[in-house]
């Protein structure tokens, strides 16, 4: 920390208050930045033993670090551990790389080689995609759906020019594209401007 060098602060076999003591002991004597790593002291790591929740935990607990994963399972055949890890909030992660596999060592076994890489990149690639807007709101996808699926406000009979329109009177149906439901108050009470059919989407003209 005195070098005044980023760090990546490795949290196995660390309770949350051994990590924050960690953490202060650093800023007392440093202002470097640092990374909260989520990690598993064992080689490998069993997926039962992962415990990739523990990442949101670190977040909540440390909300102006960046949090991390440093990860000792085997690659799954569809990288769904670093998928998940880097889903759940991990801003970094941090796994040991081989370009085989079989090689003798105590690491090669439960590294990433370079097929793992691309289907780790593709698989951020897609949830960068479906992720799309934080906000709710509708979506212009959605206008014609919405235009369909919603209901306006029509009538269950024939009515004549002059006739008062009652509450009685008024029914939801499909399209949206008339008066919405909502402003049912806003026709209770009015008069039919014009002959008005069964069934016909009232519109603001029609009505005085």
């Amino acid at each position: 920390a005195k070098k005044n060098k980023p760090m990546l602060l490795l949290t196995g076999a660390a309770t949350l208050n051994e990590v924050k003591q960690a953490v202060r002991a650093i800023e007392e004597v440093s202002t470097v930045d640092i990374a909260i790593m989520h990690s598993v002291l064992a080689y490998p790591t069993e997926y039962k033993d992962a415990n990739l929740a523990m990442i949101k935990d670190l977040a909540q607990s440390f909300p102006d670090y960046e949090i991390g994963y440093s990860d000792h399972t085997k690659p799954d055949l569809n990288m769904f551990v670093l998928t998940t890890a880097y889903n759940y909030g991990a801003g970094i992660i941090e796994k040991h790389f081989t370009l085989d596999k079989s090689l003798p060592g105590n690491d090669h076994n439960h590294s990433m080689d370079p097929e793992d890489v691309m289907i780790f990149k593709t698989n951020i690639g897609f949830l960068s995609q479906i992720s799309g807007m934080k906000n709710k709101q509708p979506l212009i996808c959605e206008s014609s759906s919405k235009r369909e699926s919603r209901r306006s406000i029509v009538l269950i009979q024939d009515i004549k020019k002059g006739e008062k329109i009652t509450a009685d009177l008024i029914a939801f149906k499909r399209p949206g594209t008339g008066i919405a439901p909502a402003k049912i108050n806003e026709v209770i009470g009015k008069t039919a401007l014009v002959d008005i059919s069964k069934d016909t989407l009232i519109d603001f003209d029609m009505i005085g």
